[in-house]
């Protein structure tokens, strides 16, 4: 399910939503709670009680009480609460608009390139001085103060100064790379496209570049070919879709691009080594 959705439609009481930024306080008392997502919006998740695993396809990552990470839009991750204590975090989602004007004004510059190294979650420790800006937020929840995007906005910004602040301060500026892309980027346009049915010159034509530019372009982005990448991306989501959250393997596919059950059983085996099918987990 859509992390952000969620929070809408399930936190309204815990929750300040505006036109930018959404904060909400989530917890759970289950002990072995596991809950899959698709992350839509850029997000803040800040674990103040518990302990929990982010399982992302590029690894698992162990978040406990006094942790906080960034993770950026267009991932989907599975999060398994594993402490016996109960869970709370903060999560504050913000798009794409709101992080470039966030990071514009901050003493760097990112590079004009993006990296093929992609780093789409940052961890980071809660210090004291993060620690008193987790608690205005908290009382922001308690209160519900008006000009509440300006002042979450600023909030933000704090987290963002604070990190800059720490021995994190490299690894931030190159996470903040990816979490500034928005869909005038290569980068950001297929990861929101790579689904559609599209030849690689309407690929080009929708974002706004010759066919040759966009192959050139598209070589920042990774070292395998468009059409490589485009499959590799469907047949991620396809098996995070198959095994997270129960999806038959026919509607999976068709879900993620492919024209036909078996063109993706066939693409899928030769690329795991196995046949697509649901585990019971």
């Amino acid at each position: 399910m859509d992390a952000l959705e969620y929070v809408k439609l399930n936190l309204k009481d815990e929750s300040i939503i505006t036109n930018e930024v959404v904060l909400a306080r989530f917890f759970t008392v289950e002990s072995n709670y596991k809950h899959s997502s698709y992350v839509s919006s850029n997000l803040l998740n800040i674990v103040y009680k518990g302990k929990k695993i982010l399982h992302t396809k590029d690894g698992n990552i162990e978040i406990k009480a006094g942790e906080a990470f960034f993770i950026t839009k267009g991932e989907y991750v599975v999060s398994e609460v594993t402490s016996d204590s109960d869970y709370e975090c903060l999560l504050i989602f913000f798009d794409h608009d709101k992080a470039r004007k966030l990071i514009s004004d901050l003493p760097f510059k990112l590079n004009n390139k993006t990296s093929k190294q992609t780093q789409n979650v940052f961890k980071f420790d809660v210090g004291d001085s993060i620690q008193n800006t987790i608690d205005t937020l908290k009382n922001y929840l308690d209160e519900k103060p008006k000009f509440s995007d300006e002042l979450i906005t600023l909030k933000l910004k704090e987290f963002i100064f604070l990190i800059l602040g720490s021995d994190s301060k490299d690894k931030f500026i190159n996470f903040c790379q990816n979490l500034t892309l928005d869909k005038t980027d290569l980068k950001s346009f297929m990861e929101n496209n790579f689904e559609k049915n599209l030849t690689l010159e309407e690929y080009a034509n929708l974002s706004g570049r010759s066919l040759s530019g966009f192959k050139n372009e598209f070589k920042n982005i990774s070292n395998d070919t468009p059409m490589q990448w485009i499959q590799k991306k469907r047949l991620e989501k396809a098996d995070f879709l198959i095994n997270e959250l129960s999806y038959d393997v026919g509607v999976a596919a068709l879900e993620v691009g492919f024209k036909t059950h078996a063109h993706f059983t066939r693409v899928y085996k030769k690329h795991y080594n196995k046949t697509p099918s649901f585990t019971d987990k």
